[in-house]
């Protein structure tokens, strides 16, 4: 109730059927009249979508919809009392803004699938005391005590007979002993030597490869007379094993033991089974370290150890923190028809967990020569959600993603030796004598020299061509795909040499040496710096940036979010299933009343 003039004014109330059942004629004239303009464009909208056909209903929804979503433009385009030109503006506009949104989207799509993982610097510096020291290989080119084996001798004397007779049947009586011995050590030779003496050798001969080797190899405390690790004093063969390569026999210090290396010991056809024990040491008025406890993972780390680890690490980057080792060569132990270009020693680092590669970078110590080696550590880590990517995508493998039939543990050094070892097995039926094999495998003798040899050669051509294919063509398989692991260590290092008498040393310190032929050379290898940078793979375009990219862009031009798609779901579903619901109970009223008219006409 109203008051007007002071007198209270009523108004008659309006009945349920307001603005809902209208008459025959009335919904004519709300749907088809040309004087809408001064109707308000809501009452328009619920007329078309109530009572209006299908094709204005569906009009209607969409007028319904753009008045509320945040869809920039919509709005114009579906405004009721909108002139035509304004709409068609508004289209080419939104047209535009939805190509360059796409335009954007898909290029952000293209980078989170062909770079979503980035290398870049950790942001703390790692401690050296965190990482092992470097596993060190030294090979000599010294292969045999010349007082066991007389390489050279027997070498004239069976080419004489091969020169004089073009076959060799033993006419000078060499020893079987002599001929395994002979047999064993030319498969360590250079290639020359090799190719000149097999095809006369008896092929029946049976020989036990790496323990022949290991039977004529030079003692570690020969060659290494004596060393120093950690400011401390050893005798060198309590800190170096022997190791089987593909140089032959090679002492190692700080490697992982055969059984945390392979799956089973068993696949080396020699193992040195001997353990180092860090407390033994040269100088007895020095106290004991702690005991060794725990052990060294790539993954892990050190956990639970102590200073003295295993395998062994360092804290400080000087030389005096290092290794250092004075190494003898004999000339009378010279062999130039075996190995004839050099002599001196080779030297390769590796991180622990690997073996090492003989035919990759390896530090020349020539005799007569101080080398001092500073090694920069290269330290890969990867965070631990670039599991969901690929290793297609992050170009490397997680430790739990790649196996392994003969290593434990993932690493491109492992994969490739395990591959040489594989290819070589399925085309020779054997194994060369350093390589890891299964134990029904037989080791390969003289006779498959020439097959082991072209199987490497072959195996090496087949993945440079395969690489050469896949720059070209991504589908194509690159076989064995030893592809770094995700966290992966290496050692870059630099070299320093100058000249190192020895004679002049010995007599500088008023002492004597029992042998005058002897050539001296020393090695340390050290950290350069306490701290060094590692590097970190992390993921650059992860799910979660891609849909963060693709949400701004197309908020930036079509002021799309997320509740503008459940917006649109629900005006699409719920909101359309309502207005279907109640243009059935429209319907079904308008029929009702129609014929209830036609009833009263009649």
């Amino acid at each position: 109730m109203m008051f007007f003039g002071g007198k209270p004014v009523s108004f008659p109330q309006p009945n349920a059927d307001f603005l809902s059942m209208l008459t025959a004629p009335e919904r004519q004239l709300s749907i088809t009249s040309q004087a809408l303009s001064d109707v308000p464009s809501e009452v328009i909208i619920k007329s078309r979508i109530k009572y209006g056909s299908r094709w204005s209903a569906c009009q209607g929804l969409m007028a319904e919809y753009s008045k509320s979503t945040s869809v920039h433009g919509l709005r114009y385009i579906f405004e009721v009392h909108r002139p035509i030109y304004e709409k068609f503006y508004w289209i080419i506009l939104m047209m535009i803004s939805f190509y360059f949104a796409i335009s954007l989207m898909w290029d952000t799509y293209v980078k989170w699938q062909d770079s979503p993982v980035i290398l870049g610097f950790d942001e703390t510096l790692v401690p050296v005391s965190s990482i092992p020291f470097p596993t060190i290989t030294i090979c000599p080119e010294i292969k045999m005590e010349r007082e066991k084996f007389d390489f050279t001798s027997v070498a004239n004397q069976i080419w004489s007979e091969i020169e004089e007779t073009n076959s060799f049947q033993n006419s000078g009586n060499l020893t079987e002993d002599e001929l395994q011995k002979f047999v064993a050590t030319l498969q360590i030779c250079e290639s020359e030597v090799l190719d000149r003496f097999s095809p006369y050798m008896p092929k029946n001969l049976q020989v036990d490869v790496p323990q022949t080797l290991v039977d004529l190899a030079l003692v570690p405390n020969t060659t290494l007379p004596f060393c120093k690790w950690n400011g401390r004093f050893y005798f060198c063969h309590y800190l170096f094993k022997y190791v089987v390569t593909d140089e032959g026999i090679c002492y190692q210090f700080n490697g992982l033991n055969a059984k945390d290396i392979y799956r089973d010991p068993n696949f080396l056809s020699y193992t040195d089974k001997t353990i180092i024990d860090y407390n033994n040491f040269f100088d007895d008025s020095l106290a004991k370290y702690q005991e060794v406890t725990g052990n060294w993972s790539l993954d892990e780390g050190y956990v639970g150890q102590g200073f003295n680890a295993y395998p062994q690490r360092t804290v400080l980057s000087s030389a005096r923190n290092g290794l250092f080792a004075f190494m003898m060569g004999f000339e009378h132990n010279f062999d130039r028809t075996c190995r004839s270009f050099k002599q001196g020693y080779k030297v390769f680092l590796n991180s622990p967990e690997s073996v090492p590669l003989t035919t990759g970078n390896y530090i020349l110590v020539p005799h007569d020569d101080e080398v001092l080696v500073s090694v920069l550590p290269q330290y890969v880590t990867s965070t631990e959600n670039l599991h969901q990517f690929g290793p297609d995508k992050r170009q490397c493998y997680f430790n739990d993603e790649r196996y392994l039939r003969f290593f434990k543990t993932y690493s491109q050094s492992n994969c490739q030796t395990e591959c040489l070892a594989n290819y070589t097995i399925n085309k020779c039926g054997c194994a060369k004598f350093w390589m890891p094999k299964p134990l029904d495998i037989p080791t390969c003798g003289l006779a498959d020299v020439n097959c082991y040899i072209s199987a490497e050669e072959e195996m090496n051509f087949l993945i440079s061509n395969q690489t050469k294919r896949k720059s070209v063509d991504p589908s194509v398989e690159i076989m064995c795909d030893c592809i770094p692991s995700c966290n992966s260590l290496d050692y870059n290092f630099e070299i320093s040499r100058a000249f190192y008498d020895f004679e002049k040393t010995v007599l500088a310190l008023r002492d004597s040496y029992e042998h005058d032929d002897g050539r001296g050379s020393r090695l340390s290898v050290y950290f350069k710096e306490t701290q060094f940078t590692a590097i970190k793979r992390t993921v650059m375009y992860g799910i979660t940036t891609l849909i963060a990219n693709c949400g701004g862009i197309f908020g930036l031009f079509m002021g799309i979010s997320s509740l503008s798609v459940i917006e649109f779901i629900y005006f699409f579903s719920v909101r359309l299933c309502n207005n279907l619901h109640k243009r059935n109970v429209i319907k079904k009223k308008i029929l009702e009343q129609d014929a209830e008219d036609d009833e009263d006409e009649e």
